[in-house]
């Protein structure tokens, strides 16, 4: 464990100079101070309208370093080489890949907290009352960006860069799609099956749809931001269901890819 926690500071600290994180949470934090405007120009509810596109802008963001950051942090120590030297003390490589992840999950809490707080300003200054339960929503943003990075690090344990990026990013929008997707078949399969002349639908995007649902996280399950925005009551248990469900993902991811780096070899 002694080694386990060096590793996570020293990536900790690792990301913490790196120029990219202060690129994205820039562009978040102008995202959000951005959401304050939107709310003066929107016709809606000023208060939903500025809640909802900065909790959006927030697990963007999220998504952005966890692809941008988590990749980076395999790579380039294999690019630099430095693994070698890394490798060749003491360590388990199953304890390098969960420090490196310990370490970046760390500083997604801090940059989620730093975006909780700047939402939290721009409803205060948007004369909006700031609603407690917007932390929800926060927490279910933090869970959300753990098992992303964790199939960022799946994928970077056996791929390079550009290809890590690509696939994380399919994985986030498939996971997130393929719900409401199956749902939309579903009601055009009973449409076609009424209405005469009506054209069927595809059993081969059925089944891609189906198959996305079954070996993909749900990455919806954390999305209640429209829930937490509209004063939707959540089910009993949902914080617990969805925590355990974002645990189980990542002990299962880091699992996978802690197999895949163990084979790797680096000479």
């Amino acid at each position: 464990m002694r080694e386990l926690g060096l590793i996570a500071m020293a990536s900790f600290w690792e990301t913490v100079r790196d120029k990219i994180l202060y690129t994205l949470l820039f562009f978040v934090l102008l995202l959000l101070a951005f959401a304050k405007l939107l709310g003066e120009w929107s016709v809606f509810d000023r208060e939903k309208v500025v809640a909802n596109f900065s909790l959006g802008v927030m697990s963007l963001g999220g998504l952005a370093i966890a692809i941008f950051i988590g990749i980076g942090l395999i790579q380039k120590e294999i690019q630099r080489k430095t693994i070698l030297t890394l490798l060749s003390k003491p360590i388990h490589r199953w304890q390098f890949l969960v420090g490196k992840y310990l370490g970046l999950l760390l500083v997604l809490v801090i940059n989620i907290a730093v975006m909780t707080i700047a939402l939290f300003l721009v409803l205060h200054f948007s004369g909006s009352p700031v609603n407690a339960r917007l932390l929800l929503a926060s927490y279910e943003t933090f869970w959300e960006m753990a098992v992303i990075t964790a199939v960022a690090l799946v994928f970077s344990s056996f791929s390079t860069p550009v290809a890590s990026a690509l696939l994380t990013f399919g994985v986030f929008l498939a996971s997130h799609l393929s719900g409401g997707i199956l749902q939309y078949l579903e009601t055009m399969k009973k449409a076609s099956e009424k209405i005469p002349g009506a054209t069927p639908v595809s059993p081969v995007m059925e089944y891609a749809a189906k198959t996305a649902r079954l070996i993909l996280p749900d990455l919806e399950v954390f999305n209640i931001r429209a829930a937490i925005v509209h004063g939707i009551p959540l089910p009993e248990n949902y914080l617990l269901w969805s925590t355990l469900h974002g645990l189980g993902w990542t002990v299962f991811l880091l699992t996978i890819s802690s197999i895949w780096f163990s084979r790797r070899d680096f000479v």
